[in-house]
C-alpha cells in the first residue's frame, strides 16, 4: 500500500520533475515537497491531495518568478 500512495504523489508531480520537484517520505504520515535542495512544504498525508501539490509547484514556480 506505501509503495501505491507513493507513485500517486509522485505522478501528482511528474510534470515539475525537470524543473527540479522532488518528493521525499521522511515518516509514514509525513510527505515533503523539495524544489532542488530547498524544502518548500510538508504536508500530512490524509491532508494532501494530488491537486494541492501540482498547486503548491505552480505557486512556487511563480514565486521565484523563473528562476530555476
Amino acid at each position: 500500500m506505501k509503495q501505491t500512495t507513493r507513485t500517486i504523489w509522485d505522478d501528482a508531480i511528474k510534470e515539475y520533475k525537470d524543473y527540479g520537484f522532488r518528493i521525499e517520505y521522511p515518516e509514514d504520515f509525513l510527505l515533503v515537497l523539495y524544489f532542488k535542495d530547498k524544502k518548500i512544504a510538508t504536508f500530512y498525508r490524509d491532508q494532501i491531495t494530488p491537486e494541492i501539490l501540482r498547486k503548491g509547484c505552480e505557486n512556487y514556480l511563480k514565486s521565484i518568478k523563473g528562476e530555476y
